[in-house]
This record gives structure tokens, sequence and C-alpha cells, in this order.
């Protein structure tokens, strides 16, 4: 146990397998809209709160799918998409998107090879379906069958693409197009994250620590558990890794606290005289 420290913090904490529970081989029928974090957890916000730390929620997940019970946490902001989205305040003040025509070429070689894939915007998740299927896996997902129909206002706002790993290689050509394009993320089993080129959880910490006006990375604390965690382990001062975390995650964490399902989030804060 270090000594509390006067000094406010900022902290960074993944969503799905930090704060709430999440099995990333069980996605089937999953409504990630409504989870909800333990009384614990949202305790704990509270004692950071009047510590006068600052929390930010830090995850793959679009603005959408912000669920009512991660917002009652009251966060002094969201780094949403991998990285991508930095929302402070109730406004996006950073959003990054793929290129139009990557996401066409994109989408083109997945419907050719015939498979379901999330193709991610801040205002809906989009789930690209073989010809034929009308229903996804994902709860509150708009099923398209073409480019066309993930247009918002007449553009496309894809910020991040989820689809399975053995379909990579399917979409990939061994033409370099993946590895050119995208930062590629195995976020858990079989599920692998496609964001910009250039762009993770990292650039998002360094935007939430730019906006607040800190220089450097004093005082900054990231929690997580899989690889799109690795980014913002990376850029923070202090990083902890969920009990439930994969191996890479563990072996660059300054310390490993419980799994998710005992509150591991609560130990570390408690462990670092932060509540």
């Amino acid at each position: 146990m270090i000594d509390a420290c006067p000094d406010s913090a900022v902290l960074f904490f993944d969503v799905d397998g930090t704060l709430t529970s999440f099995d990333p081989d069980n996605m089937t029928d999953k409504d990630f809209s409504a989870v909800r974090p333990s009384r614990a957890v949202i305790e704990a916000f509270h004692r950071l709160r009047d510590a006068g730390h600052k929390a930010f929620i830090c995850t793959g997940r679009p603005l959408w799918l912000i669920a009512d019970g991660l917002r009652a946490l009251e966060p002094a902001g969201i780094v949403a998409m991998a990285g991508a989205t930095l929302e402070v305040e109730g406004r996006v003040v950073h959003e990054d998107c793929f290129d139009e025509d990557i996401v066409e070429e994109l989408v083109r070689r997945i419907v050719a090879a015939g498979f379901e894939a999330f193709f991610e915007a801040n205002a809906a998740t989009f789930a690209l379906e073989p010809a034929g299927a009308e229903q996804s896996t994902l709860i509150g997902a708009t099923v398209v069958h073409s480019v066309e129909e993930m247009r918002i206002d007449g553009r496309l706002r894809v910020g991040k693409v989820c689809l399975n790993a053995p379909n990579l290689a399917r979409v990939a050509n061994d033409d370099g197009f993946i590895d050119c394009n995208f930062e590629l993320c195995n976020t858990g089993g079989s599920n692998r994250e496609l964001s910009p080129k250039g762009i993770d959880k990292g650039v998002g910490v360094a935007r939430a620590l730019e906006y607040l006006g800190r220089t450097g990375n004093g005082r900054t604390f990231g929690f997580g558990d899989s690889g799109n965690d690795l980014g913002m382990l990376a850029a923070v001062e202090t990083a902890v890794a969920m009990g439930n975390a994969m191996p890479e995650v563990k072996a660059v964490a300054d310390y490993v606290t419980d799994d998710v399902a005992n509150d591991g989030t609560v130990t570390a804060m408690r462990h670092f005289g932060l509540i």
C-alpha cells in the first residue's frame, strides 16, 4: 500500500471484463446496452469524485453502446471506439473514422466472403450480414447487406470494425490490405477489432490528458483486461491488469488485481490509496 497523495489522479477504465463482466467467447444475443457496474464500483466512483480525482471510461464500445448504467457513474469523459472518439461533458471533441474508400473495400471483401462483421459508428452499429440473413447476434445492431445502408446523413462514419478471427484471412488475401489500413487487435477469444491506422486507446488517453491541460502522465492509472487495452496501459503511469486479463496484459502491468467478478478495480483503487 502506498500513501494516499493529495494530488488529483486521472484514471482510465475499460468496460467489458474490467468494470463489468464479459465473456469474449459468448457474445451471442448479448444486450450490451443493459450492463450495470456493481454497487461497489458505483460507490468507488463516488469516492473518486469526492477525492478530486477524474475517472474516464476507456472502452472499445461506440457512444451509442455506453449504457445508462455506465453513464450513471458520472465519468469525467469517455474514450470510445478504442481511442477513436473522445467525449467530454456530453460533447464529442475528437472523432477518427476510416476513409470511406477503405470501408467500401472492406465491405466488398466481406460480402464476397459471405460472413458477419460489425461496423461501428458512434450513432449505430451495423451488422453486415450475408445475403438472406435478417438477424444479428448483437442486440440493437442494424442489419445491413451493403455499404450504402451504413451511411448516416450521406456519410460513412465508421470508426471500428469487429469480426471473427478465422474470417480475417478471408478478407486479407495476403495483399497487405489489413496491415496497410488498419490497427489489428486481439480482444480475446476469436474476436478481433480493426481500428484506423495509428489509433488505439493510448491515443485516446493522450487526448483526454491534453484536454485536461495535463503535461506528462504523472498520477495516471489505467485498468484493463484485453489486447485493446495495451495502448491505454502503455500511456499511463500505472498500469493495472484485472485478474481475468489476457496473459499479454498481465505481462505489462505494474499491478495485477482481483478479477472483475470480485470488483478488481475497487481492490486496486484501495491498494493505491485512491479511495
